[in-house]
């Protein structure tokens, strides 16, 4: 029998952490997320990212 359901990740999302945050933070974060047609999970994938590039070029 064929299995049936989502194909298998190369590279599955495994690790949950968890961060609290402000009301005013949360509501900006949601707010920032919806104008962009982002998640939220992806806005903070993008900002870890935009992190790793400016440490990189800073440090050469």
């Amino acid at each position: 029998m064929a299995r049936t359901g989502r194909p298998k990740s190369e590279n599955p999302k495994k690790k949950l952490i968890g961060l609290k945050l402000t009301v005013d933070e949360a509501a900006r974060l949601k707010e920032y997320a919806s104008k962009h047609d982002m998640t939220v999970s992806q806005v903070l994938q993008k900002g870890i990212e935009i992190q790793y590039e400016m440490d990189i070029t800073s440090s050469t």
